[in-house]
């Protein structure tokens, strides 16, 4: 299971000579923080912050358990220091109600939301002269809600970026969608030497998620050809390769494949 260090909004403000500095913001929206290691993704953090220097709304897809919340909180943390107002992001997964979306934006950015008028007009309203990267974690089941969002930010608030984890697209003029990958998978047909084996992503990651679980667990001649095949079978699913790793505290990994 996932174990949170910090329940609630995220808040990444560019600190001193521009390291990213993280503090905990005031939200109605929880982010997950983990206390494990992030584990490969170099090329695609890559990818994704040229991509925020080219569009204004990039939306992570994939099924769930393809990592996506990690990989977006990774490029936020190494963006601090682009945007002069910050990264904040808004952890979406435990909401129900479509018409929060606005309220837990705005209060992760700690700006009030009048009565007066429609939330989303009055957030965008005060978030026209910042410049921060908003990122919305778990969309999917707020499309709507969150698109809406979204377009009305867009257009009135141009130093506003928006990154967003979704199960969907958004579907909102200008998105450029990108497809969260699979780790690396090992080759059951002709699995490479120990040394290069491990350094394969979902590998790497089965390897250190099982020896937390079980501090005497090695990847060697016995356990190679099961953890591979876990990997595989599970199809470098981060989230499910750690449900897996788990178990190593009571089962062999070929019980385990």
């Amino acid at each position: 299971p996932r174990r949170a260090i910090l329940t609630a909004g995220l808040t990444i403000r560019p600190g001193a000579a521009g390291t990213p500095r993280m503090a905990p913001a005031r939200g109605m929206g929880g982010l997950t923080l983990e206390q494990t290691s992030f584990i490969g993704r170099g090329r695609e953090i890559a990818e994704i912050a040229q991509a925020l220097g080219r569009t204004r709304l990039l939306t992570l897809t994939g099924p769930g358990g393809a990592g996506k919340t990690r990989l977006a909180c990774e490029v936020a943390a190494g963006l601090g220091g682009r945007y002069p107002d910050g990264v904040h992001v808004a952890e979406l997964a435990s909401l129900s109600r479509p018409e929060l979306v606005p309220h837990t934006v705005a209060a992760v950015l700690d700006v009030p939301i009048p009565g007066t008028e429609a939330a989303e007009a009055a957030l965008a309203r005060q978030l026209a002269d910042r410049r921060l990267l908003l990122v919305l974690d778990n969309c999917e089941h707020l499309l709507d809600a969150c698109a809406r969002l979204t377009a009305e930010v867009l257009r009135g608030c141009p130093g506003v970026i928006v990154l967003a984890t979704s199960r969907e697209p958004l579907r909102v003029g200008g998105e450029v969608t990108w497809r969260t990958p699979s780790l690396a998978l090992p080759d059951l047909r002709a699995l490479p030497p120990l040394d290069r084996l491990a350094e394969l992503e979902s590998v790497r990651l089965f390897v250190e998620r099982a020896h937390d679980a079980a501090p005497g667990f090695a990847l060697d001649e016995t356990t190679a050809p099961a953890v591979a095949e876990i990997c595989v079978r599970l199809d470098g699913m981060p989230l499910a390769l750690e449900l897996a790793a788990a178990r190593t505290s009571a089962l062999a990994p070929s019980q385990i494949a």
